[in-house]
């Protein structure tokens, strides 16, 4: 069986088998940009390096719809503010907003970024923000998505990432965590009217998706227990899943959500909300869940992606340590687990720890081709 068989397989609930699918990008582009990849990977491209590990690939093939706005009348400039801090101001018909961000400069190139200080403050930033989702349209390019399957060949079942929830985006692009939930107390009405409008961007984006042949779907909706503890949750992100999973599976598509960090509280809600599968659960000592609990909450009915917290691969935890986890993770969740790494090795993980539980996986069940 190919590793693009068993990943659909997982799915389908056919397998019999584990797929190993971590997160390596962060590692290898990394590496690759300073010329510090093992010997034994120098030689190799991104595809090389996955299978020299014997590994699947996640997102690699996410590709095929496009998105533009329409109407096109929202005006964005920008200010370097000075060596480390650029300002992003836009404009749309209900006023404006600027995000602050901090630059990491290394050598005179900007190499990574964060939002430094957030675009909205107020309700009448909010009511741009807004604009920005009430302008958001989608179209397929089949070509893309063509190209990026051919290139993901046998690896993997392309998976299509769609948008993550209104809720969650508000907190992580928007306003963050604290006014987020200040504008949720102090104007529910225009915060729903907010999430309305998600909600019909989130439609626009499955009309065009289910035109594609993904099978499986993900919804980067980073929930936590700080960002959508139960009453939250329970209001604004239950139904959304519950719509969302109904849809995709009348058609034939698995859909997944992204859970990671601390979550539970959330876990006993799992089974209510109709999803196919749960990506990216930290486990304890990362998290806060036990693998118990996190078994009492899938069953034997929910996709676990991941479950090996990155920490493990750090330093600090030994190889027998990794091995030894990633053994029990296997025998509680399989068949119905993709295994990986929660959600992916850092910079500095160790690769020794992905070549062992390579390893592990094909002693226990085989690797898939």
């Amino acid at each position: 069986m190919t590793r693009k068989e068993l990943n659909l397989a997982i799915f389908e609930g056919t397998a019999n088998a584990v797929l190993w699918q971590p997160r390596l990008e962060t590692w290898i582009y990394h590496h690759q940009a300073q010329g510090t990849l093992p010997d034994r990977y120098k030689d190799l491209d991104y595809f090389g390096i996955y299978d020299a590990l014997h590994c699947s690939v996640r997102y690699a093939a996410c590709a095929g719809i496009e998105g533009y706005a329409e109407p096109n009348d929202i005006a964005t400039t920008e200010e370097r503010l000075d060596e480390h801090h650029l300002a992003v101001t836009t404009r749309t018909p209900s006023g404006e907003m600027t995000a602050i961000h901090q630059l990491v400069v290394v050598d005179g190139n900007i190499t990574n970024q964060r939002l430094h200080d957030f675009p909205v403050k107020t309700v009448e930033h909010l009511r741009v923000f807004t604009d920005l989702v009430e302008r958001q349209q989608f179209r397929v390019n089949m070509d893309a998505y063509q190209a990026a399957a051919d290139a993901v060949g046998d690896r993997a079942e392309p998976t299509m990432f769609l948008t993550s929830s209104g809720f969650t985006d508000l907190i992580k692009w928007g306003a963050g965590l604290l006014d987020t939930y200040y504008l949720l107390a102090d104007h529910p009405a225009e915060v729903e009217a907010y999430l309305d409008a998600c909600n019909a961007r989130d439609d626009r984006m499955m009309d065009e998706a289910l035109k594609l042949p993904y099978r499986i779907f993900n919804l980067g909706d980073h929930a936590t227990n700080e960002f959508t503890p139960p009453p939250i949750l329970k209001k604004y992100l239950l139904p959304r899943w519950q719509k969302i999973s109904a849809r995709l599976n009348a058609a034939g598509r698995f859909v997944h959500t992204h859970w990671d960090g601390n979550s539970v509280t959330m876990l006993p809600h799992l089974q209510e909300t109709g999803l196919d599968g749960v990506e990216a659960l930290s486990p304890l000592p990362m998290g806060d869940m036990t693998l118990e609990q996190i078994k009492a909450a899938v069953q034997d009915n929910i996709v676990c992606l991941d479950l090996l917290p990155a920490i493990h691969f750090l330093s600090h935890f030994t190889l027998e340590e990794t091995v030894e986890f990633a053994k029990r993770v296997i025998d509680m969740f399989a068949p119905k687990l993709i295994l990986g790494v929660s959600d992916e090795i850092s910079q500095v993980g160790e690769i020794e720890k992905i070549e062992a539980i390579t390893e592990l996986v094909d002693s226990v069940c085989g690797l898939a081709e």
